[in-house]
């Protein structure tokens, strides 16, 4: 694999490179730097998963084509939310360290667009904004884009996800012909082959890996749950991970307020992100989450966008997306830089679709696990804990100097007694939390085939009352035992047609069955039962009616107004 240092980047870029302690490029930076270096940059599309290094794979040329004398902006950056532009800016100007003549300005709603000018008007050569606030600001003809050279749409799909279409097709309308533009996205929608198709010409295309593709480097996991059970399989799988640093995902703001609550309720350090917070408050939730002084961010798609926070090791999918390109940008959150993470599904029987087209689109596969059991959830704190001691390499001196006057206190226990006696201080509100916690595992209902043998040899039974007669479930069993004497368990599938319906009974019942429903009615109407064919299927009589071979049906009425009858003379 290459270095940095054989891509052709600049002295002063490559100093700075090395001091970020980067040394061998990501695949996206190795293909991307030096065709994007050249004199005459080409138009560029590049499609790599969220976490690959784009930024520096686009930053770093982008850079090195800047003249420092000029003050007037020669690159552009668009990202599509106010946090990934500040990362965007904040990364370039590490990067341009050693470049003192070049200034980095980011532009972004939700700050005093006024501070924003004063900057842009003491010189940048580098503006990385926002759609909305750069449309806001070339409206004011505080910023002039008539020197740019170099135009970078980054996460180009999120862009037009939040909707950001017309205020892109106003940017570029500004921008010179002759810049080049990099186009570079996690996922290729159609939107986005549009823009391409209509700004970019004869680009450089650079993948990697297949479009929406998963990263390798993140492990799928998914967990089967039963509805009401959600919750409480959420806080199962925290828990199990007491090293977790994660990232949930919800579908509305309420459900993120709500579930952060819960979360903290329980002992979780957790925070909500979501629209209705202003943005001093989504300051204070990030600086405290990228500080870890909060453990797990719970969040929306929309105020997840362009999130880029280092060391996430889980991410949660509360409920699946229904786009699996949505599902995609969740994921990406963690693994990033080339680490490993997890990302986690939380299942309901009707999720199972939605399971296995992200699996066929994404190309990859889900590891169906178990909810973990309390007893496992305990067993895997106290290991955790207990290594946490034993990884301990220095202990405080303060600590050491009051040793001796501690140590006629707890004389009498033995170091097993003392260690036992340290965990349950430490983990005794997790130990009572889950002292009656019942297995969330749902059950696995067996296949129609294993139904049917565990019932038995069976008799299969016609009544002539059905849907029409509001005929239910439970008055056919109800009818059966009351008549016939028979237990609820002897009787099997039932199936309930418009007019008519069959049930199972066992075998050795049935004749005492039918003989105890032959004087039998429903709300007046006899029942009329006779044996049928127990191989036939009780779906293959759906539509047929048990009155000959044609049947009867009744006339149908032509459509139209009816005419009116003539009146009497």
């Amino acid at each position: 694999m290459a270095e940095f240092k054989d891509l052709g980047l600049p002295e002063a870029l490559l100093r700075a490179v090395e001091g970020l302690g980067f040394s061998k490029p990501m695949p996206i930076q190795e293909q991307a730097i030096p065709p994007l270096l050249a004199e005459t940059s080409p138009d560029c599309v590049a499609l790599a998963a969220t976490g690959t290094g784009k930024t520096c794979a686009y930053g770093l040329p982008l850079l090195a084509h800047v003249e420092g004398q000029n003050k007037l902006p020669q690159a552009l950056v668009l990202a599509p939310t106010r946090e990934l532009c500040l990362q965007i800016g904040e990364e370039l100007a590490r990067f341009s360290k050693f470049l003192p003549e070049v200034r980095v300005v980011a532009c972004y709603g939700g700050a005093p667009i006024g501070q924003q000018i004063q900057k842009l008007e003491r010189g940048a050569q580098v503006v990385v904004a926002t759609p909305g606030r750069l449309c806001d600001l070339l409206r004011r003809e505080a910023v002039s884009l008539e020197a740019v050279r170099t135009c970078v749409l980054d996460e180009a799909d999120e862009m037009l996800d939040l909707g950001f279409r017309e205020e892109l097709e106003f940017i570029l309308k500004a921008v010179p012909d002759a810049a080049a533009m990099w186009l570079f996205s996690a996922t290729m929608p159609p939107e986005v082959e549009a823009i391409a198709r209509e700004h970019i010409t004869e680009p450089l295309e650079i993948t990697v890996g297949t479009r929406n593709e998963a990263q390798a480097n993140i492990a799928h996991h998914a967990y089967a749950v039963a509805e009401r059970n959600r919750y409480g399989a959420l806080r199962r799988v925290i828990d199990f991970v007491p090293e977790m640093y994660g990232l949930v995902f919800c579908r509305t703001r309420a459900d993120t307020q709500r579930l952060s609550e819960m979360l903290m309720h329980d002992g979780v350090y957790a925070e909500a992100l979501h629209g209705d917070l202003s943005q001093a408050q989504r300051d204070s939730v990030m600086r405290k989450f990228r500080e870890k002084a909060v453990r797990i961010l719970v969040a929306t798609d929309v105020a997840a966008r362009g999130l880029d926070v280092d060391d996430i090791t889980h991410v949660i999918h509360c409920h699946l997306p229904d786009d699996p390109a949505v599902y995609t940008h969740r994921s990406g959150r963690t693994a990033r830089a080339g680490k490993s993470g997890v990302s986690i599904a939380l299942i309901t029987p009707r999720d199972r679709a939605k399971l296995r087209l992200i699996e066929r689109i994404c190309g990859m596969r889900f590891e169906q696990r178990a909810i973990p059991t309390a007893d496992e959830v305990r067993q895997k704190h106290i290991f955790w804990l207990a290594e946490q001691v034993r990884e301990v390499k220095e202990i405080n001196p303060a600590i050491r100097e009051l040793l001796p006057a501690v140590a006629p206190m707890i004389s009498g226990l033995s170091a097993e007694e003392v260690l036992a006696r340290i965990l349950q201080l430490r983990l005794s509100s997790l130990m009572e939390a889950y002292e009656d916690a019942k297995d969330l595992n749902p059950e696995e209902r067996p296949s129609r085939a294993e139904r049917e043998a565990a019932f038995g040899a069976r008799q299969r039974i016609m009544i002539h009352v059905g849907r029409l007669d509001h005929l239910k479930e439970g008055a056919v069993v109800r009818l059966a035992c009351e008549r016939a004497g028979i237990a609820a368990s002897d009787i099997g599938a039932i199936d309930i047609k418009r007019e008519f319906a069959f049930f199972d009974v066992r075998a050795e019942l049935g004749r005492r069955v039918l003989s105890a429903l032959q004087e039998a009615d429903f709300d007046g109407r006899p029942l009329n039962p006779k044996l049928v064919d127990p191989s036939e299927d009780l779906h293959a009589r759906k539509g047929k009616r048990p009155f000959g071979k044609r049947g009867f049906k009744p006339k149908r009425k032509k459509p139209g107004k009816p005419h009116a009858k003539p009146p009497r003379e």
